[in-house]
């Protein structure tokens, strides 16, 4: 099973991004970057 990201999924996480930027979210912009970055930095060590 495949479990890079998919062009919508990648969408749809930038659009959120996008979106908690614009109303001046950005603590929780951050977290969620960092959650990103963490399950990135997960899988590659797992492989």
């Amino acid at each position: 099973m495949e479990d890079d990201m998919t062009r919508l999924e990648l969408l749809t996480l930038l659009l959120s991004l996008k979106a908690l930027l614009e109303s001046d979210n950005k603590d929780k912009a951050l977290e969620l970057i960092n959650a990103v970055i963490s399950e990135a930095k997960r899988k590659d060590s797992a492989e």
